[in-house]
């Protein structure tokens, strides 16, 4: 039995994967990542001084902002 795992990809591997999202509005959700929900998500780690993140959390989040 196999377990697909979720692909954990970088900054600059995010912006290939979703390129509707500018560098600036991922900076903006970063910082802001405690008050807009995105830290509740699991989306973006954080082992050392970089970010990482769960691509297909943070996808999801995305569309959760649909307005």
């Amino acid at each position: 039995m196999s377990t697909a795992t979720k692909p954990i990809v970088s900054r600059a591997q995010l912006l290939e994967e979703v390129p509707g999202l500018k560098p600036r509005t991922l900076a903006y959700l970063l910082r802001n990542r405690d008050a807009n929900g995105l830290a509740e998500t699991g989306a973006v780690l954080r082992p050392g001084k970089e970010f990482i993140f769960d691509l297909e959390a943070f996808v999801d989040y995305l569309r959760s902002c649909r307005g």
